[in-house]
């Protein structure tokens, strides 16, 4: 079994984490850990953030 990464980012001017559902390119797709009632309500909990605006915390 593949052990998930778990990604730091900002968004909207809170620290959020995550774990990566699947990486792009230039992106991941993370379903965020504790997500605002924003995030659940447009995003469901999953969003495309850019690799440039995430820190991997374990490898």
């Amino acid at each position: 079994m593949t052990q998930e990464k778990k990604v730091s980012f900002n968004w909207e001017k809170s620290n959020h984490v995550g774990y990566i559902e699947k990486e792009y390119e230039n992106s991941y797709l993370v379903v965020v850990d504790d997500p605002s009632s924003d995030m659940k309500e447009k995003y469901t909990n999953r969003m495309i953030i850019s690799k440039k605006e995430c820190t991997i915390l374990n490898a």
